[in-house]
Protein backbone atom coordinates (compact mmCIF):
# COMPACT_ATOMS: atom_id res chain seq x y z
CA UNK A 1 0.00 0.00 0.00
CA UNK A 2 1.28 3.45 -0.93
CA UNK A 3 -0.19 6.80 0.03
CA UNK A 4 -0.29 9.65 -2.47
CA UNK A 5 -0.91 13.31 -1.72
CA UNK A 6 -1.23 16.16 -4.17
CA UNK A 7 1.20 19.08 -4.07
CA UNK A 8 -0.37 22.02 -2.24
CA UNK A 9 0.80 25.25 -0.60
CA UNK A 10 0.96 23.77 2.89
CA UNK A 11 1.56 20.33 4.32
CA UNK A 12 -1.88 20.36 5.96
CA UNK A 13 -3.59 21.14 2.64
CA UNK A 14 -1.51 18.50 0.91
CA UNK A 15 -2.26 15.84 3.54
CA UNK A 16 -5.98 16.56 3.19
CA UNK A 17 -5.72 15.09 -0.34
CA UNK A 18 -3.96 11.86 0.74
CA UNK A 19 -5.34 8.62 -0.64
CA UNK A 20 -4.22 5.02 -1.09
CA UNK A 21 -2.93 4.05 -4.51
CA UNK A 22 -2.12 0.51 -5.56
CA UNK A 23 -1.77 0.79 -9.32
CA UNK A 24 -0.64 3.31 -11.90
CA UNK A 25 -4.32 3.63 -12.88
CA UNK A 26 -5.06 4.80 -9.30
CA UNK A 27 -2.33 7.44 -9.62
CA UNK A 28 -3.54 8.59 -13.03
CA UNK A 29 -7.10 8.86 -11.68
CA UNK A 30 -5.93 11.05 -8.76
CA UNK A 31 -4.01 13.30 -11.15
CA UNK A 32 -6.95 13.46 -13.59
CA UNK A 33 -9.33 14.47 -10.80
CA UNK A 34 -6.97 17.33 -9.93
CA UNK A 35 -6.87 18.54 -13.53
CA UNK A 36 -3.36 17.40 -14.47
CA UNK A 37 -2.88 16.85 -18.21
CA UNK A 38 -1.87 13.41 -19.41
CA UNK A 39 1.89 13.31 -19.73
CA UNK A 40 5.08 11.59 -18.67
CA UNK A 41 4.63 10.54 -15.03
CA UNK A 42 7.76 9.88 -12.98
CA UNK A 43 8.20 8.90 -9.33
CA UNK A 44 11.63 9.64 -7.84
CA UNK A 45 13.15 9.57 -4.34
CA UNK A 46 12.78 12.95 -2.62
CA UNK A 47 13.85 12.38 1.00
CA UNK A 48 12.51 11.52 4.41
CA UNK A 49 9.82 13.81 5.78
CA UNK A 50 10.02 13.44 9.56
CA UNK A 51 6.92 15.62 10.01
CA UNK A 52 4.75 12.80 8.66
CA UNK A 53 7.10 9.80 8.75
CA UNK A 54 7.19 9.31 4.98
CA UNK A 55 10.10 8.09 2.87
CA UNK A 56 8.86 10.67 0.38
CA UNK A 57 9.03 10.23 -3.39
CA UNK A 58 8.07 13.09 -5.69
CA UNK A 59 5.56 12.54 -8.50
CA UNK A 60 6.08 14.70 -11.56
CA UNK A 61 4.04 15.12 -14.72
CA UNK A 62 6.18 16.33 -17.62
CA UNK A 63 8.75 17.50 -15.06
CA UNK A 64 6.30 19.52 -12.94
CA UNK A 65 5.72 18.56 -9.28
CA UNK A 66 2.24 17.08 -8.94
CA UNK A 67 2.45 15.31 -5.60
CA UNK A 68 4.26 12.89 -3.34
CA UNK A 69 4.08 9.24 -2.34
CA UNK A 70 4.79 7.71 1.05
CA UNK A 71 7.48 5.48 -0.45
CA UNK A 72 8.67 3.86 -3.66
CA UNK A 73 5.92 3.28 -6.21
CA UNK A 74 6.21 1.36 -9.44
CA UNK A 75 2.51 1.20 -10.28
CA UNK A 76 2.52 -2.58 -10.11
CA UNK A 77 0.03 -4.34 -7.91
CA UNK A 78 1.64 -5.75 -4.75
Amino acid sequence: MTLFRLHRGSLADSMATARTINTKADLVKALDEDGWPHGDIEVKPYGRDDRIGWNTHIVTVDGMAAGFTSGPFTGEQP
